[in-house]
């Protein structure tokens, strides 16, 4: 098949490297240093036990190089979205398949949703319907991530997980009548690619634990082991768990809350920041609306009651905005 990947950093990268050693003619749209580095020595990710593996693939700043494909995996974040799928647009027509692999809630969330006859607000997530003008629903597609990847130096990306688990759903069951039949050529023995009927619970399931480690890591600057063990920040991240978890059984994901020993309990927590964190660090734009801000709003809609988000929320957009990876409030 042939593959485009727009964004080669951390995820998207780690994507790349598994298709391509899966024999795929792999694309990727990267930037700067980094695409540099990868046209002059190949992709290159580290595992996790140290093994360096390379990858010759095509690799390029400008969409207009790159011709037809088969499929499509959007491995940016939430803010630059909109912008990137315009930019390729005319690679879209065909109904080719386009993957968003992302934390938080997928812009087509509420498709084909609906909850007590309320149909779910995600206008926050694209505001003037850009992207859902660019992708149809039925080629919409979302991918949750569990798998571990930094980019450490320009070209090199580490991966930290012994298990990788890409967790795939549509939009539509047409959708998912397209992407079914390319999974078993992407897995490899330590990467599996699973389709599931409806991905927003397994997308709850993701998000609950960004919820709780993400904002508080930005405002401590400590990595998610820290967030989750410390015995003064526990009791706030525990606390956006659950609330979030009240959030999900609203929208009719039951069970969520009963994880919450299982997420703090001893020693758990990656010994890295999560991507929030590490993006204030850099000064990137920030995945506030679709992990955050989005929650506060299914909440609102709800009448589910999250004081304990409402605070950490207005301190993480503050900051965010202080450091210009928030856009300001207009005067």
């Amino acid at each position: 098949m042939r593959i485009l990947i727009l964004g080669a950093g951390a995820v998207g990268g780690f994507l790349a490297s598994v298709f391509h050693g899966n024999g795929h003619e792999v694309s990727v749209l990267a930037r700067g240093s980094h695409l540099a580095a990868i046209q002059a020595a190949g992709l290159r990710v580290r595992t996790h036990d140290g093994h360096i593996v390379c990858c010759r693939v095509n690799a390029s700043d400008d969409p207009s190089t790159f011709g037809p494909q088969d499929l499509v995996v959007t491995a940016v974040k939430a803010p630059a979205l909109e912008g990137l799928l315009a930019q390729v647009a005319n690679l879209l027509l065909d109904g080719t398949p386009v993957i968003t692999a992302m934390n938080g809630v997928f812009w087509w969330y509420n498709l084909g949703f609906e909850i007590d006859g309320m149909v779910p607000d995600t206008r926050r997530l694209d505001p003037d319907g850009v992207i859902a003008s660019l992708v149809a629903p039925d080629q919409a597609v979302g991918m949750v991530i569990n798998s571990t990847n930094q980019v450490i130096e320009p070209g090199l990306i580490q991966n930290r997980s012994p298990r990788n688990r890409f967790i795939i759903g549509a939009a539509t069951p047409v959708g998912a009548s397209r992407i079914k039949p390319m999974l078993p050529d992407l897995c490899v023995p330590a990467t599996q690619f699973e389709l599931e009927d409806d991905l927003r619970a397994t997308m709850w399931h993701k998000l609950l634990r960004n919820l709780s480690s993400a904002p508080t890591s930005v405002l401590t600057g400590g990595q998610a082991y820290d967030v989750l063990n410390d015995p003064d920040a526990q009791p706030v991240a525990r606390a956006l768990f659950l609330e979030g978890a009240a959030v999900a059984r609203s929208h009719g994901f039951d069970g969520l809350a009963d994880d919450v020993s299982k997420v703090f309990s001893p020693g758990a927590g990656a010994r890295q920041k999560p991507s929030m964190s590490q993006d204030i660090d850099l000064g990137r734009p920030m995945e506030i609306d679709n992990i955050l801000r989005i929650v506060q709003d299914f909440a609102r809609q709800s009448d589910v009651a999250t004081p304990t988000l409402d605070v950490v929320v207005g301190l993480v957009i503050l900051r965010a905005r202080l450091a210009q990876c928030y856009p300001t409030v207009a005067q």
